[in-house]
């Protein structure tokens, strides 16, 4: 296991004042937007998700129970998963179920794939994997063959926990789970063998383990709940075709109570740091940072003092904020009448005829 004992990381302190997401559509109503503008989905009331495309708009989603919902993709750019959240405003379940839908990018055709929460898309979008809070059961699921496969955490001892998962190929996957102690762990589970183990496992309780991954690493994250006096971690295990999930290195440690919320690109993190903190007064200055891997230095990238919340959508980083989007990464105006360039043969039209 390759160690970095203390890694001195410096970090630029002046960040340019972050431009707002320029669209023509209310940022409350957003729920997804591609990088080049071309895709757009909206909330255009309760119960029903809008697919804006080309100056035309049609009912994507239609829910009967004043649902609300969460759009999510991945680097790969294939598919897309819908979250539809029932009776938004009126049910306050932790555990309640959200129905998911899958539908190809650019494309105005759903499939319903399962129910649970936390989707997330892995191996070029032709696997999701999903949370059941009932059973406390993982779901893994190929979207191409329809293979699937459940794996049973640990007793939580509290409702709020959701894990966070990583396929690293067709048969390995990894994910985070806590034990009844208030331990948490990073896990790795072979899908052919249904044989797991231990990878990383936090030296205290209080602390919640992220998972992210791009190009060629995964990282993992390690940061105190909030409230709770520890430092912060974050560490890079290299995947390859031999990859050995023990063998990782610190790319990033501090003191200070950092809230985490990673997002990987190529070659950096993005998370939320805290760059002070009132302990009497039990407040910190929270901002967004980039994390750059090759020199393992850190950026601040913003000057808003209450970051709570990084969000990607298609490569691009944003900070909702007090009823507004702030781009830290990415192109940040989608707001002029500039048509896009046609679809190549080989894509998908954005509505079926």
């Amino acid at each position: 296991m390759a160690w970095i004992s203390l890694i001195i990381l410096t970090c630029f302190l002046h960040a340019a004042e972050l431009p707002k997401l320029l669209t023509k559509h209310a940022p409350e109503t957003l729920r997804y937007l591609s990088m080049d503008g071309r895709y757009i989905y909206v909330q255009k009331r309760p119960g029903v998700l809008g697919l804006v495309s080309s100056f035309r708009s049609i009912d994507f989603i239609s829910d009967a129970s004043s649902s609300d919902f969460i759009v999510t993709g991945s680097r790969f750019k294939r598919r897309l998963i819908v979250e539809v959240i029932p009776q938004y405003h009126q049910e306050f379940s932790l555990k309640k179920e959200h129905k998911l839908f899958m539908v190809n990018w650019g494309n105005s055709q759903p499939k319903e794939v399962g129910a649970g929460k936390a989707a997330k898309l892995h191996l070029n979008d032709e696997w999701i994997t999903y949370y059941d809070s009932y059973t406390g059961t993982l779901h893994i699921q190929n979207l191409v063959t329809q293979k699937k496969y459940d794996i049973r955490l640990s007793k939580k001892p509290s409702p709020f926990f959701i894990p966070e998962a990583e396929m690293i190929n067709d048969d390995v996957i990894v994910y985070s789970d806590i034990n009844e102690n208030g331990f948490a762990a990073m896990v790795s589970f072979d899908l052919k063998t249904k044989k797991s183990r231990i990878i990383y496992r936090a030296p205290q309780t209080g602390t919640k383990i992220e998972l992210c991954q791009n190009e060629g690493y995964l990282a993992v994250g390690e940061f105190p709940y909030e409230g709770v006096t520890r430092g912060s971690k974050i560490l890079r295990i290299n995947i390859s075709a031999e990859t050995n999930l023990s063998s990782f290195t610190t790319v990033y440690d501090s003191i200070n109570q950092d809230i985490g919320n990673m997002i990987c690109m190529k070659d950096s993190i993005f998370f939320i740091k805290t760059t002070n903190q009132n302990k009497t007064l039990t407040t910190k200055t929270t901002e967004a940072a980039k994390l750059i891997l090759k020199t393992q230095k850190v950026e601040l990238k913003s000057e808003m003092g209450n970051v709570g919340q990084l969000i990607e959508m298609d490569d691009r980083i944003l900070i909702p904020l007090r009823g507004e989007f702030y781009v830290v990464e990415g192109t940040n105006n989608l707001g002029t009448d500039i048509l896009k360039s046609a679809p190549s043969s080989n894509e998908e039209l954005p509505f079926e005829m």
